[in-house]
């Protein structure tokens, strides 16, 4: 089927080595299939329309292996991007493999060898190869630039794994991973950005502090330019052996939950090892946690990138200017989105439209009563698919940020409560989830008061178990709130900023979800404005 739907490949013709691929008549095709190639990858969001070519291409591998390290780069106009594309060429015969078959950008003639160009982190050797180097600390020189193998001291402990499977996480997402003998996995970081990537550097800060429910760091690979800026290009991190995402999970347990109810089960109130009681208690240790890597991130620290700052006037002004351009820009488009709504969603836009003013006054007032709140480094996109199942216990994962921002934007200090805001609002949409799960799967009506039950439970009992938790949990961080309500404010004024975020962010991609969160900005009005209408 993947053969069939595959479109044409270009035919490339090279004499010995990849690098040929820079220059000349395959130079110039390889641009074409590049631009034919990229648009079908999701981590790609540029435009293969503008000049597309290949930056670098560095030999790297065994003797007997034809692969390079290499970056795309994308021009359009002024603007230019660039993506990290291993290459690698497999036989007729090694090309069996579904994968490095999927993946190919094009045809390959070396000599009298016929084989597929492709993207070499589908090959197990190549993935094996970059573990190998990085234990070495290896470092390979192109231009003036070198691309740097550098691990950690925990590396040691994993190497002797090496010769286990190699298996690729099937789902392509932003970046792509491999798993290595279920005891590390490899992280190829897609889009090249220029700095030091938060990934890393959370993540290596966390490890060598002692903070346990993160997976810890073994290395990393970057290129570093002629001016001496890093770009991270991959990540090796231990693996940990789980039950999946709290996401997934969290949707699994509910739909036991509800099956659990329709069949006269105790509920989460009578037994803590029922479905809802299993979900409170992962709230609960998912908050814990959560205060536990903050406490860990505030500490005062040599590195001048740690540690807290105090939030003073001018930083809750920058909120409420930030914060207040996001809600009003989210407020617009919900009015354009009206006319497309449901009649119970457009009774919240008519909400929002007749509330504007005041919810636009009250971001102001809470962002001053959040002065004096403490500002350190943060998840900064914290939800339940951030988050890891196993024994029993939450580890939060990709230290990323939101991939829209800048690496510098990624890295800056914010309030601890934005991470707690995103965490409150991924169990709403955990709510809203099981209840939309009803269409076309249950009996009409006792099961949707089944589920209108397990969801309205989950998301009342997981909200206050993880806030407890985490307030119990980070209660010696140092804020000194200027106001008695400070943290309300603060956990209230990036409850909105996340709201506003997920309605431009579901006008833009799902608009048959962005009922969901309307509603929780329309909630969040009328306690902060004392409105019951």
């Amino acid at each position: 089927m993947a053969n069939q739907q595959r479109p044409e490949l270009h035919t490339l013709v090279i004499e010995q080595d990849l690098q040929e691929l820079l220059q000349g008549a395959s130079g110039s095709l390889m641009k074409d299939s590049l631009a034919a190639y990229l648009p079908r990858r999701r981590w790609f969001s540029g435009d293969a329309a503008g000049e597309v070519h290949l930056l670098y291409a560095v030999p790297f591998g065994e003797a007997d292996e034809l692969c390079v390290l290499a970056e795309v780069e994308c021009r359009d106009g002024e603007r230019r991007e660039h993506y990290q594309l291993p290459l690698a060429f497999v036989t007729e015969h090694q090309a069996g493999s579904a994968a490095p078959e999927h993946l190919a950008l094009a045809r390959l003639h070396r000599g009298r060898q016929v084989g597929l160009l492709t993207d070499a982190f589908t090959l197990p050797g190549f993935v094996r190869q970059v573990v190998r180097q990085l234990s070495r600390g290896q470092v390979l020189r192109w231009q003036g630039s070198e691309l740097q193998f550098v691990p950690t001291s925990r590396l040691v402990d994993f190497i002797g794994d090496l010769d286990g499977d190699v298996s690729l996480v099937s789902a392509e997402q932003s970046n792509s991973s491999a798993v290595i003998g279920d005891s590390m996995v490899l992280k190829l970081v897609r889009r090249v950005l220029p700095g030091i990537h938060p990934e890393t550097e959370m993540g290596g800060y966390l490890t060598e502090h002692g903070f346990a429910n993160i997976p810890p760091l073994l290395g990393e690979v970057r290129r570093v330019d002629e001016a001496g800026t890093p770009h991270t290009l991959m990540v090796l991190q231990a693996f940990l052996s789980n039950q999946g995402d709290a996401w997934q999970w969290t949707l699994n347990t509910l739909e036991r939950a509800v099956r659990d109810e329709l069949a006269g089960g105790a509920s989460g109130q009578e037994s803590p090892h029922s479905a809802l009681g299993e979900l409170e208690a992962f709230a609960r240790m998912l908050g814990r946690r959560l205060g536990e890597m903050h406490e860990v991130l505030a500490r005062p620290s040599d590195n001048p990138d740690f540690g807290y700052r105090s939030s003073d006037i001018a930083e809750t002004n920058g909120w409420a200017h930030s914060v207040g351009l996001q809600l009003h820009e989210a407020l617009e488009r919900v009015a354009e989105s009206r006319e497309g709504l449901s009649e119970s969603a457009r009774a919240l836009a008519d909400w929002l439209g007749s509330h504007q003013a005041g919810l636009l006054e009250v971001v102001g007032k809470l962002a001053r009563h959040s002065a004096g709140g403490i500002r350190i480094r943060v998840h900064g996109d914290l939800h339940l698919g951030q988050v890891l199942v196993a024994r029993g216990d939450a580890f939060i994962i990709d230290f990323e940020g939101e991939p829209t921002r800048s690496l510098e934007e990624r890295r800056a200090r914010h309030s601890p409560l934005k991470d707690v805001a995103g965490m409150l609002r991924s169990f709403d949409y955990a709510a809203a989830m099981a209840l939309r799960n009803a269409q076309g799967a249950d009996a009409p009506s006792e099961a949707a008061s089944a589920r209108q039950r397990i969801a309205s439970s989950y998301r009342s009992q997981a909200r206050t178990a993880f806030h407890e938790a985490y307030r119990l949990a980070a209660a010696s961080l140092p804020h000194a709130w200027h106001e008695r309500d400070g943290e309300v404010a603060a956990l209230a004024l990036f409850s909105i900023e996340k709201a506003a975020y997920e309605i431009l962010y579901e006008a833009r991609y799902r608009p048959d979800w962005l009922d969901v969160p309307m509603l929780g900005l329309v909630e969040l009005g009328r306690h902060l404005l004392g409105s019951k209408q």
